[in-house]
């Protein structure tokens, strides 16, 4: 199920989506939640009881794909055909004492969000709008000393800067974690230890 539906677009435009336009709308949608997975490198979507396999390299930690890690919840996981329940998941990685092994280890799980944050349906929704605007052929419009940039027929369906900027800016893209600098006021602490002063 794609991140924005019919209604939200036709909520945001200010009217019904017609009859003949409804499957261009609904295709848009597929295809920029499929954009934006990829741009993310996460599936954001809701999958529910899809298998996942994954080789492990030795050890006792077994890492989850990132692309996997939204709200990841596990039904099975199967070692050798064998149902194993002896391991513990942080939400990242599978840790097992025993170890993993070198065989394939199946993951029965659901991932993604069951309803779409409001940010990223409102991503979606304004790029469905933004392609639903241009014409066929046409890349870009300018109003002001009319300018407009002809291209490729599918190159239009692309996600725009704005896009890209918002979803960088958000806690959305794989490996971009927010964080806040503390600073204190006052003297600087010198963290390096004792000091030894020689004679």
């Amino acid at each position: 199920m794609p991140l924005a539906s019919v209604d939200d677009v036709a909520a945001r435009i200010g009217r019904p989506i017609a009859a003949d336009e409804t499957a261009r709308v609904a295709a848009f949608l597929a295809d920029v939640t499929g954009l934006i997975e990829d741009y993310c490198g996460r599936d954001l979507d809701r999958r529910s009881g899809q298998s996942i396999t994954l080789y492990p390299e030795g050890g006792c930690a077994l890492p989850i794909p990132a692309r996997y890690q939204s709200f990841l919840t596990l039904s099975a996981v199967v070692v050798d055909g064998q149902a194993v329940t002896d391991y513990t998941f942080n939400g990242r990685q599978l840790t097992r004492d025993a170890g993993w092994g070198e065989s394939a280890v199946t993951l029965t799980a659901s991932w993604g969000y069951e309803d779409a944050p409001a940010s990223l349906r409102a991503i979606t929704c304004s790029e469905v709008i933004r392609w639903l605007a241009l014409s066929p052929g046409v890349e870009s419009e300018r109003v002001g000393e009319v300018e407009v940039t002809f291209s490729g027929a599918s190159s239009a369906q692309t996600l725009s800067t704005a896009t890209r900027t918002s979803l960088r800016q958000g806690r959305w893209r794989r490996g971009v974690v927010g964080s806040l600098t503390l600073r204190r006021e006052g003297p600087v602490l010198d963290l390096r230890g004792p000091v030894v002063v020689h004679d």
